[in-house]
């Protein structure tokens, strides 16, 4: 008699076995590839977090910029106008100088009580005078002191001519007076 052993049992529990650890494999498998998605889609959402953030901040920064560059070229319209401003007045100060100056030298040559300008027009550096003298050396001698002047490079007497004013004769005249090229301003002193 022999003895039948079933072996088809050991083999059937053999194959539930090998089944089940295939079954967990599987299982491990899609989690391990569902685990490193969501790892990989974490990664890559903190980098765009981060990327957006930085993002903003160069925003930020482009913003500062222009309003820093808006700024820039409102100092520099302002700059432009202070020193066009500067410029002017300046040259105001050059021209208010430079007839007080002359005015004031003609006035101190003038014989007193003996000659008097009655109009005086300045074109440039070319200067009419109008007047009467009692005489004719009295004019010679206030033509000869404007000549000696370093305001005046040269004096032309126009006319001469025989007035009568309140019953008193004298000389009418006219001359023409140039001027000299007046020095360069004297630039301001800086402040320290």
């Amino acid at each position: 008699m022999m003895i039948r052993i079933n072996l088809l049992v050991a083999h059937k529990v053999r194959r539930e076995k090998e089944s089940h650890w295939l079954i967990k494999g599987i299982i491990l498998g899609y989690t391990v590839f569902l685990l490193s998605v969501l790892l990989g889609y974490w990664i890559q959402s903190n980098r765009i977090q981060t990327l957006i953030k930085e993002k903003e901040a160069l925003e930020a920064q482009t913003r500062k910029s222009l309003a820093l560059q808006k700024e820039i070229q409102a100092l520099r319209a302002k700059k432009d106008l202070s020193q066009s401003r500067l410029n002017l007045l300046q040259n105001l100060d050059k021209d208010r100088q430079g007839p007080v100056q002359l005015m004031e030298f003609l006035a101190n040559t003038l014989p007193a009580n003996q000659l008097w300008l009655i109009t005086l027009k300045e074109n440039g550096p070319e200067i009419r005078l109008e007047g009467i003298s009692l005489t004719n050396e009295i004019l010679a001698e206030y033509i000869k002191r404007l000549e000696s002047s370093s305001l005046i490079k040269q004096v032309d007497l126009i006319q001469s001519t025989q007035a009568s004013v309140k019953n008193l004769k004298v000389k009418q005249f006219t001359l023409i007076a140039w001027t000299k090229e007046p020095p360069p301003p004297v630039p301001p002193k800086e402040k320290k």
